[in-house]
């Protein structure tokens, strides 16, 4: 099945849209030509072999109009004009013409009197400027609705996204002023979002670098306590070895989250929410950080309300906020305590604190 492209699509939209307006333009012609003569036969009754000159009368400038209209389109001359206002103001001169040179004609063949010939064509004469200085006002007000719009784009061509057409009116400019205005919004819209993923990004990463730190710094002390023989038991050693072994995990977690920036959309990080209980996180990082604390002699401790209970939250991503929290604290307490307190508001929502004696 052959397939029609869209730039195709959009040239037969504009043809069939072309062949639309000049049937309509012809049935308005032949419109105002049956009202016309229908009027001169109701009103003047004039003699049947009159009939035929009423209807060159008549006739002569709707055939002036199809023949105007014709060389129009084919040469597109309203669009060697460098402004609408003027080629609006052009069109309606030439309109105007032709009804001054109608009715010069009609005088000609059907005033016997000068003084009443010379009369009808003075009025019509001041309905013709009266015609064309209105016909100017509305071609530059159209005019001025499409250099608005121009001056719109032109900023935004620069960058400025916060201008905005001006939207009054009912017409098709009011309408392409609202679309222009919608559009704006949109780019303004797609470029905050990108501001803001950019400095997810970069937030994201200065997290994770200042995370990679946590531990690192945990099995470093640990593992220079074994080394230097000041843990000697037993179970001590084999606790130091079962902390390190965690910190080594959520050092390898901390990596994957590195390339797990590679797919962060803009909806952020996807979580993956289970059960869990906030006592065992909070034990776990009082755990992890209890090296840190005890060689600055600041007392570490942490326990949750008997209330809070199981949560459903990502575990992965709370651990690390509590760890960074729990560091923070311990960097700026020289000496006294720290401690990790989880409990249930008044709305029933839990709530975690990082209370330290430190600065």
């Amino acid at each position: 099945m052959s397939t029609i492209s869209k730039p195709a699509r959009e040239l037969a939209a504009r043809s069939q849209l072309y062949r639309r307006r000049r049937v309509q333009f012809l049935l308005g012609l032949l419109i105002a030509l049956g009202l016309s003569m229908g009027l001169v036969l109701m009103m003047l009754r004039p003699p049947r072999q009159e009939w035929p000159l009423f209807g060159v009368l008549l006739g002569t400038p709707v055939l002036l109009a199809l023949i105007a209209s014709a060389v129009a389109r084919r040469q597109a001359w309203w669009r060697q004009f460098h402004s609408v206002s003027l080629a609006l103001i052009v069109t309606c001169g030439i309109g105007t013409g032709m009804i001054f040179l109608t009715l010069l004609v009609t005088t000609r063949l059907m005033f016997l009197n000068e003084h009443d010939a010379w009369l009808a064509l003075t009025i019509v004469m001041c309905a013709m400027s009266v015609s064309m200085a209105f016909g100017y006002f509305v071609a530059v007000s159209v005019a001025d609705g499409i250099k608005d719009i121009t001056r719109a784009a032109q900023a935004i061509k620069t960058g400025d996204l916060s201008v905005r057409a001006d939207e009054r009116g009912n017409d098709e400019i009011a309408l392409l002023a609202q679309a222009f205005n919608d559009m704006t919004a949109q780019l303004l819209h797609v470029r905050e979002q990108e501001a803001r993923l950019d400095q997810m990004r970069r937030d994201l990463i200065a997290w994770v670098s200042h995370d990679l730190r946590t531990p690192l710094t945990g099995i470093r002390a640990r593992v220079e306590a074994l080394s230097d023989g000041v843990v000697s038991e037993p179970q001590e050693v084999q606790r130091y070895l079962n902390t390190i072994h965690n910190d080594t995990q959520a050092l390898n977690r901390l990596i994957d989250d590195l390339f797990e920036l590679a797919t962060i959309d803009a909806g952020g990080l996807k979580l993956l929410l289970q059960p869990c209980d906030f006592n065992d996180l909070i034990s776990d990082t009082v755990e992890t950080m209890s090296v840190i604390a005890h060689n600055k002699g600041v007392k570490l401790s942490g326990q949750a309300d008997p209330n809070v209970g199981v949560i459903r939250i990502s575990p992965q991503h709370v651990q690390r906020v509590l760890n960074n929290l729990v560091s923070n604290a311990l960097a700026h307490t020289q000496v006294g305590e720290v401690n990790v307190r989880a409990f249930r508001d008044d709305q029933r929502h839990v709530c975690v604190e990082v209370k330290d004696t430190g600065e």
